[in-house]
């Protein structure tokens, strides 16, 4: 029954931001931004209201495209090679920041592939269950980690087994 009032309440908000995105004449980003809402649902055991699921949604949507705008910044720099450099310590020093900045876009690159595989199951309805367990990741670690695929116990667990390996 609660379920069932909070679909009710997620339908009541989204055709309200439809509508008000008519009035304001702002079809664009608010009409995709409520639609893409209606597409998404995590899974049904995950635990998540509608608000929270919609929350997490527009959070991975958010950090995707800071992470790509910083990468494609990172990658830029090191590429750029606009000085001339006549001193080795500075062609030494030069060399070392685009190391740097290389590992950082690296980084990022995988962060991008960790996003990217949470909103394909937020689009498939499997959010918001741990990958090793099946059990619902909680909010509060899904709100600070949106990417997450592990439950704390689950990856507590697994860097325990990583520690015994000795890797």
């Amino acid at each position: 029954m609660a379920t069932k009032k909070t679909t009710q309440k997620s339908k009541k908000t989204t055709a309200k931001k439809k509508a008000s995105a008519k009035k304001s004449g702002s079809k664009g980003a608010a009409a995709s931004s409520a639609s893409s809402k209606e597409a998404v649902k995590a899974h049904p055991d995950a635990e998540l209201s509608a608000e929270e699921s919609s929350e997490l949604y527009e959070r991975l949507l958010e950090e995707r495209l800071r992470v790509t705008q910083g990468m494609g910044e990172r990658l830029s720099d090191a590429i750029s090679d606009s000085d001339q450099l006549a001193d080795e310590i500075d062609i030494a020093r030069r060399h070392t920041e685009q190391a740097y900045l290389m590992r950082f876009a690296d980084k990022e690159r995988k962060l991008l592939k960790e996003i990217a595989h949470a909103i394909e199951k937020f689009e498939h309805g499997d959010y918001g269950l741990c990958e090793g367990t099946d059990e619902p990741i909680g909010f509060n670690r899904l709100r600070l980690r949106p990417w997450t695929r592990y439950s704390v116990s689950y990856k507590e667990q697994l860097e325990i087994e990583r520690r015994q390996r000795g890797g």
